[in-house]
């Protein structure tokens, strides 16, 4: 859920804002990649008043100073000054949640290896979240992948951070010591912490980083020349990373709205087209044709946004049915998805996380314009697409 798309009478200083100081930025571009601020910043405020357990967002995530420089924007410090309104923290939980069962199933299907590609993942964390468990998943790779201008400090943050860096790699086990080893004079010791090697090499002008499980890549989706097809963008940038037989999945979490309704249906083409075994989730808005909906269009226009990739999928089943139609560039059937289905937020509330979870959240902050809450709820939806033996499963 992003804060600026909520027609809430608590006033919203989201990103790219400065509250009563908000101008229309001149370049549509800043105003896009200045939205994972308000997803940053929702999942930092839902984390802090204990809705989310996720220790690395203050990591990834650092508030930018408002225009005076005399704090971050919407309050100073880390204190509940920062905090969004109880409406903006339920959506969010909600949003992490249903994106979550997802990833989670798609995680355990099946013993071997996958790969997750999370377009436009801004400052996004999942990637520690699933590497710090006791028991991690089995990942071959997770790419993310965004405009340079994000890519560059999260690249420098993850460098600073002891706690970030660490998962980069593969833990080795050591071998189990026995009681008639003993140790080796004459062997050497072992380097010095500075000489051992990063488990990470940074490129392109600081903005790319990779690793042996984790890859972070600078990348405008939108081909350059216009000539240039998304497929051939895909190929050449991504596929190299990627092993096309292993089960992948992709996450699209409010990136499609942004770019041309074509684009979009060229990426999950590629996707389809391209792996075997394969899952993708899109996270986005639905009903902008109501008038909360004309509310919420009329907020972006003030910050310089438009969403031209909203306008054919207006309902949660023309969100799943993009999936089965998804590659303009190939009739062949086994290119497509061949099962989809879309919830709104409202839906996964109600019919999908479990009741003690959401009694454990409505004791955490006054909520009483659930009416409010349903409309809001409404207007976002979690859709998802699959193929391949085994990938069926990946549903609500």
């Amino acid at each position: 859920m992003l804060p600026h798309l909520v027609p809430s009478r608590v006033p919203q200083a989201g990103r790219g804002s400065h509250g009563e100081h908000s101008h229309v930025r001149s370049d549509p571009d800043d105003a896009i990649r200045l939205t994972d601020d308000d997803a940053a910043s929702s999942r930092l405020s839902a984390t802090s008043a204990g809705y989310l357990p996720d220790p690395f967002v203050s990591l990834l995530y650092k508030p930018r100073l408002s225009p005076d420089g005399s704090g971050p924007e919407g309050g100073g410090g880390a204190g509940p000054s920062r905090r969004k309104p109880p409406l903006i923290n339920v959506g969010t939980h909600h949003r992490t949640w249903g994106i979550d069962l997802l990833v989670e199933r798609f995680l355990g299907e099946g013993e071997g290896r996958k790969q997750i590609v999370s377009l436009g993942a801004g400052s996004d964390t999942r990637f520690w979240r699933l590497m710090s468990r006791a028991d991690p998943p089995n990942l071959s790779k997770y790419i993310e992948i965004d405009f340079p201008h994000l890519t560059s400090p999260k690249v420098q943050r993850i460098a600073r951070s002891r706690k970030l860096s660490q998962y980069l790699s593969r833990p080795v086990p050591s071998p189990a010591p026995t009681s008639a080893a003993k140790p080796d004079p004459m062997s050497p010791l072992p380097p010095p912490p500075s000489s051992v090697p990063l488990p990470y090499t940074i490129s392109q002008g600081g903005t790319s980083l990779r690793s042996q499980q984790y890859i972070l890549l600078p990348l405008d989706l939108r081909p350059t020349p216009p000539s240039t097809s998304i497929s051939s963008l895909l190929t050449e940038t991504v596929l190299p990373h990627l092993d096309a037989t292993l089960p992948t999945m992709f996450l699209a979490e409010c990136l499609f709205p942004y770019m041309p309704p074509e684009d979009s249906r060229a990426v999950i083409g590629w996707f389809g087209s391209t792996f075997e075994r394969c899952a993708g989730v899109v996270y986005e808005m639905v009903g902008l044709g109501d008038s909360f909906g004309n509310v919420m269009k009329r907020n972006l226009a003030s910050r310089n946004l438009s969403i031209p990739g909203s306008i054919p999928f207006t309902t949660p089943q023309s969100q799943a049915d993009r999936f089965l139609t998804s590659n303009p560039e190939s009739q062949a059937v086994e290119d497509h998805f061949t099962e989809a289905g879309a919830k709104t937020l409202w839906q996964i509330r109600q019919e999908c996380i479990d009741p003690k979870e959401l009694h454990r959240i409505s004791k955490l902050e006054f909520l009483d314009e659930i009416e409010e809450l349903r409309l809001v709820l409404e207007h976002y939806v979690i859709a998802w697409g699959t193929k391949g033996e085994g990938m069926g499963t990946i549903s609500f």
